[in-house]
């Protein structure tokens, strides 16, 4: 049975003789609503969808998943009741529809009535294809103002997400014949996704509302309501100019004054201050400009005398103080007052100051000139509590001004579309677990300062001038990390504002850039960003901008220029020597990614780089380690692993839905074990961490740290330690060897690898998870390795992608002794014409960028390999290159040496080590495997002074001293014994 709901529009404007008529089931889907017999909509109903997007739970579309258990209509408003359940879900859900002439209201109310993991819950519908596909269009206004507006493609685009916004209030899609459906979104969905479903073969265009991401929790309750409006086309044609007249008037704001030249006040926040704490100067400013942004046209300053006698310039800047309000379940700003002119600044001396300010300009009839306040006096008292700005230390390590290490013990919040409730609920977690730091993205989604109208979250205006409330937006974030006790690393730029190709996340913006020759900028391509000399002018006023504004708070830790974009050395110094100039505070300065001419400038003050792996490895203790090394080594400064994940495709979530987060917590302690400045930080801070609520695995980590104190600051050198062994050889005695190399998309800097029957791998540099071909000959570099087999065995070669296709061969002592072609199929060609070969792969993908195909294998191949001495040489002569997740031999590893790793740095007198089951790890977690505690392990740490010392055990998982003993340091030698290990468990080792 369905309910048919038809009636004669009348919307007060008179009679229309057209029809509009909704169509509900009897289970509350809306199966369509019509326009003078134009469909409109089909199937608007609820989806629980399974982690991953790997199906669902149940849906409204599905009546089977659907149990009604009430149904009544009264005076237009219809109600169901019931529960939505499928494979032991089980929600509670009630729904309205009010029905007033030709617009419906949907609410919805959930209730879960058992605690499930989910990737998301929506509301989703769609309109066919058929008919719609190059002539149908759809309008969408976001909270900023913005129209956008586009037809629905007439084929499957490559791009087939059309629409993904977080911040959009309405959404109309008008057919060919001019009538429309208009969704009001105001009441707040977190994100709104438009996608061709061609790409799943499926002939409609989908739109997802997205109610709720993630898991879950028994109880749990979410409301959401949804109004719908049939627009005849006159009221479609209507209403989308209002909005552009709305947002023309919006934009229509001139930045643009015209008045006498004069300072008519200075208005100070306080006349007495303590240390660190932030002044704030307010001025009116009487003056004729274009661009208050740009320092040419009017240029606001203070000069400074210190107590100590130090002049100091300190930039001001053009700003509008704003509002946050609640609307549903979003978040606006509301201007407060007119635009003004400031200068903050933040004492760093007890005693008297005094400055002035400084105005360069000119009037309307005035030529250029400047004008000067009277001085200003500011005392400055001690603040003993507080700990200054984050300097670089000595060594390894930062260190605040008064002293005190500062140890980064955090990760990747990098933004929030806008949304400042979430980081104030992130920031609170992180400070009731221990964090401390954050890496925020100042980007065109969030809290970006430049970029092209209608575009990205914010109200933009172009290159040259700022985005007032999103420049708020980050001043506001400050104050939420300040009062968090958070200290901020803010990266200016993302890889996609060069990216005039398709990245594989279809994060590529060049066509929207500003700086694009397109769009009124300076550039004709990406390249030129480095060398133009408007576009660097220009760069060079928003990093003013930026440091005038916000280099004030000692809670800016860092500045990094670029998020995983090779930069040109000299444009990175450039940059940096200019940001040093106005930066009277001294912050830290860095950049991903960099080579040797970048990590070298003496103006950055540390060194970063990420790596994710592919799914496929077992863990990342190793690897990371490994980097750390390499890093510290080479350019004997500070390093931080700025990002990290298992699979750089997907979230963390994907491998643990349960959240063990083994990786994770693998992954910040090797990192701070291996003289990391700081904990490795993990990219998915919404859909794992926060998702699965994994804060508390901050606590152990945190307090380790302020446990060990002011010694992170000394000069640590690698641990040195004797090979680890079992008191009894388990059985067989000889075990896997695991290889995993460790460098990424990079030339390997070593290809000979000594192979001990320990574990332990001698070998100068390392080698590359790309394994290329000779037609990379920059990258080419095929490794060696040198075993020694104790019995008849294999070397295995795990393999992961081929890129269009690879040639693997395996010569033993010089001769070759296996060789496989990959893919190894015939030729055939796609639905698209697009040439492939079949093969034993489990999938394969088409890459556009590159054009050619990616064959996913996931597979082992086995080569035999006698007992005895042996060198084996890999090598890919292939056209192109493929990965290898891991080399495996067997029986190959002594099992008398115990699998773990021992990731630590020592002085003299003082080792700090964490010691790892190297079967605690996401993949043993995710195969559900028991793991068998190792016992009687037994090494000895080298290299400390002769004596007496003091060892204590540290919980990684629950943070706490397990105990303490004794040893004695004799010939080089501090034995060291643990009865059992489960997991993992970190030792602080200290002369007495």
């Amino acid at each position: 049975m369905e309910w048919s709901l038809g009636w004669m529009l009348l919307a007060g404007l008179g009679a229309w003789e057209e029809a509009v008529s909704w169509r509900f089931s009897p289970w509350g889907l809306l199966q369509e609503a019509k326009g003078d017999e134009t469909l409109l909509i089909r199937n608007l109903g609820l989806v629980l969808v399974k982690p991953g997007w790997s199906g669902v739970y149940a849906s409204q579309e599905e009546a089977e998943r659907v149990a009604l258990s009430q149904r009544s209509s009264h005076d237009g408003e219809h109600r169901w009741q019931g529960r939505l359940q499928g494979e032991g879900v089980s929600v509670a859900w009630t729904q309205t529809a009010t029905v007033q002439g030709n617009e419906v209201r949907l609410t919805y109310e959930l209730r879960a009535e058992t605690g499930f993991a989910a990737e998301t819950t929506l509301l989703r519908c769609s309109l066919p294809t058929a008919g719609n596909a190059g002539k149908a269009r759809w309008v969408a206004v976001s909270e900023n103002r913005g129209v956008l507006s586009q037809t629905f493609p007439e084929t499957l685009p490559e791009q087939y997400h059309l629409l993904t916004r977080d911040d959009l209030e309405w959404l109309m899609w008008q057919s060919p014949s001019g009538w429309a459906l208009l969704f009001d979104l105001r009441d707040g969905f977190p994100l709104v996704n438009l996608q061709d479903d061609r790409r799943f073969g499926s002939e409609v265009f989908e739109l997802q509302l997205h109610l709720k991401g993630g898991p879950w929790q028994e109880g749990e309750t979410l409301r959401a309501q949804l109004r719908l409006q049939v627009l005849s086309p006159t009221q479609a044609q209507a209403w989308e100019a209002k909005m552009r007249t709305a947002v023309e008037a919006e934009q229509s704001q001139t930045f643009q004054k015209r008045a006498p030249f004069r300072l008519r006040s200075v208005a100070p926040s306080a006349q007495r201050l303590r240390r660190y704490e932030p002044l704030e100067v307010r001025l009116e400013v009487e003056a004729t400009y274009d661009n208050p942004f740009d320092p040419e046209d009017i240029r606001i300053e203070a000069e400074v005398t210190t107590p100590s006698g130090r002049r100091l310039s300190v930039p001001g800047f053009f700003t509008q103080n704003f509002q946050r309000v609640a609307e549903g379940k979003r978040e606006r700003l509301r201007k407060v007052g007119k635009p003004f002119f400031a200068v903050r600044f933040t004492p760093t001396e007890v005693g008297t100051y005094r400055y002035r300010i400084l105005v360069t300009g000119r009037g309307e009839k005035e030529g250029k000139g400047q004008v000067a306040s009277e001085w200003f006096p500011l005392s400055v008292e001690p603040n003993p509590q507080a700990k200054g700005f984050v300097r670089r230390g000595r060594h390894w390590h930062l260190q605040f001004e008064e002293g005190e290490p500062f140890v980064p013990v955090g990760l990747d919040v990098c933004w929030s579309g806008n949304n400042l409730t979430a980081y104030e609920r992130w920031f609170t977690a992180m400070r009731e677990h221990g964090a401390n730091f954050a890496r925020i993205w100042l980007v065109r989604w969030n809290m970006g300062l430049e970029w092209v109208p209608d575009d990205g979250n914010g109200l933009y205006w172009g290159l040259g001038k700022y985005s007032l409330d999103n420049a708020w937006r980050l001043e506001e974030l400050l104050r939420i990390a300040e009062r968090n006790g958070i200290y901020l690393m803010l990266c200016l730029g993302y890889h996609g504002e060069l990216a005039d190709q398709k990245l594989y996340f279809g994060e590529q913006a060049w066509d929207k850039n500003p700086y694009s020759r397109k769009n009124g900028g300076p550039c004709e391509k990406p390249a030129d960003f480095w060398t133009n000399p408007e576009a660097r002018r220009l760069y060079k006023q928003r990093l003013r901008y930026i440091i005038a504004r916000y280099a004030h708070s000692p809670h800016v830790l860092a500045f990094e220029f670029w998020n995983e974009v090779h930069a040109p050395a000299a444009w990175i110094r450039e940059m940096a020597q200019f940001v040093r100039s106005l930066d009277i505070y001294g912050h830290l300065l860095t950049t991903t990614y960099g080579d040797d001419g970048v990590w070298q400038l003496p103006e950055m003050d540390f060194v970063q780089t990420h790596w994710y792996g592919d799914g496929s490895q077992r863990d990342c203790v190793a690897t990371i380690a490994d980097i750390h090394r390499r890093h510290t080594e080479r350019y004997r400064k500070p390093f931080l692993l700025g990002e990290f994940g298992i699979d750089w495709r997907t979230s963390d979530t994907t491998y643990d839905p349960q959240g063990n987060a083994l990786h994770w917590h693998n992954g910040m302690w090797a990192s701070l074990m291996a003289r990391g400045m700081g904990t490795a930080c993990v990219w998915y801070w919404d859909g794992y961490i926060d998702r699965l609520n994994l804060w508390r695995h901050f606590r152990p980590v945190a307090e380790f740290v302020k446990w060990v104190g002011k010694a992170w600051l000394q000069e640590w050198r690698p641990l040195e330690h004797t090979e680890p062994t079992l008191e009894e050889t388990p059985e067989p005695p000889f075990g896997d060897l695991l290889f995993a190399p460790g460098l990424g998309w990079q030339r390997p800097t070593g290809d000979t690898f000594l192979l001990h029957r320990s574990g332990r791998v001698e070998g100068e540099g390392a080698t590359s998870t790309f394994l290329f071909s000779p037609s990379k000959p920059d990258l080419y570099r095929p490794p060696k390795f040198l075993v020694d087999f104790p019995a008849d065995g294999h070397f295995a070669l795990r393999v992961h992608t081929v890129s269009s296709g690879a040639l693997l061969i395996v010569r033993m002592d010089g001769k070759e002794v296996w060789r496989q072609a990959l893919p190894e199929g015939e030729e055939r060609k796609d639905e698209q014409g697009r040439t492939y070969r079949q093969g034993g792969y489990k999938e394969r993908r088409w890459d556009e960028q590159w054009r050619k195909w990616d064959y996913i294998y996931d597979r082992e191949f086995l080569v035999p390999i006698p007992a005895g001495k042996h060198t084996l040489e890999v090598d890919n002569r292939g056209v192109d290159w493929c990965t290898i997740t891991f080399f495996r031999l067997f029986p190959y590893r002594d099992r008398r040496f115990a699998e773990v790793d021992i990731v630590g740095m020592q002085t003299e007198t003082m080792a700090l080590l964490w010691v790892h089951h190297q079967g605690s790890n996401f993949q043993t977690a995710r195969e559900g495997k028991t793991l068998p505690p190792l016992k009687g392990l037994r090494f000895a740490i080298q290299g400390l002074q002769q004596g007496r010392y003091r060892i204590a055990f540290w919980d990684p998982w629950k943070g706490g001293i397990l105990g303490e003993q004794t040893a004695s340091s004799e010939r080089d030698h501090l034995p060291l014994h643990l009865p059992q290990l489960e997991r993992d468990i970190a030792l602080w080792v200290r002369k007495e």
